[in-house]
């Protein structure tokens, strides 16, 4: 279902160095992170990402107010970015991630895992590098699980959806969605520059994240900044003292 298509589609959060609205960045190793203009996308900014070397981990990350199940998903997406001067493997690209606890039961952790989409295993082609590439995240997308102590394999999150997903997982669709994620890192030999905007997480028809990373909160539409008294009295002296100027200066002006 497109995201237009949406029952109750929610509209874009931004996401800001100083009101960050639920999300967290935080970077691990030799990496770093932060919200800048390096790689303007749907504003003037994104979240910048840098991976030194394969110490590096950097995950931005959101928390749902109210989890649901796993079983409703509907859609995902986001848009990231790639630097041509990255020297790690060119098949790897920022990821997304669904943040899954098994039993639904926030007071017991153990269980909780990820459900990992990448853009490599959807195609094998390198990922462009110097623009911004969309990657839609639907119930057919092949994803793999981190957490859980299961054989690493992949499987489209449709199998973990209807419970026939194999492995071992305990993952199925009474499971719940308490998260989601676009990260990068963790095992990349090499160094990676890029960023990622507009993380979206859909379910059940309705869009429960949109989120868009800039510097600053754009001015709301139709606002006009109204000069103050004492603006408007600096703005009539300079005018005065203009006018004053340009008499003096004037030809044949008395002095």
């Amino acid at each position: 279902m497109a995201t237009a298509a949406l029952s109750h589609a929610a509209a874009a959060a931004i996401v800001t160095p100083a009101a960050l609205n639920g999300w967290s960045g935080t970077a691990s190793g030799a990496s770093t992170t932060a919200i800048t203009t390096t790689f303007p996308n749907a504003g003037n900014g994104s979240a910048e990402i840098t991976l030194n070397d394969g110490t590096g981990e950097v995950d931005w990350s959101y928390t749902l107010p109210t989890p649901v199940a796993l079983s409703t998903f509907t859609s995902g997406s986001y848009d990231w970015w790639r630097d041509s001067a990255s020297t790690n493997p060119a098949i790897q690209a920022p990821a997304y991630a669904l943040w899954i606890d098994n039993d639904c039961n926030a007071a017991t952790t153990g269980d909780q895992a990820y459900l990992v989409y990448e853009p490599y295993y959807q195609t094998t082609a390198n990922a462009p590098t110097n623009q911004w590439v969309t990657e839609t995240v639907a119930p057919a997308s092949v994803v793999w699980q981190a957490g859980g102590g299961v054989p690493w394999s992949t499987q489209p999150i449709s199998a973990y959806m209807a419970g026939t997903a194999t492995g071992g997982t305990a993952i199925n669709g009474s499971s719940c969605i308490i998260g989601v994620l676009a990260f990068a890192g963790s095992g990349w030999i090499g160094m990676f520059h890029g960023a990622v905007d507009n993380v979206t997480l859909s379910a059940g028809g309705t869009e429960l994240v949109n989120a868009n990373f800039e510097t600053a909160a754009p001015a709301a539409a139709g606002t006009v900044a109204v000069p103050t008294l004492g603006e408007w009295g600096l703005a009539l002296t300079a005018m005065l003292l203009g006018g004053l100027g340009v008499w003096r200066r004037r030809p044949g002006a008395r002095g």
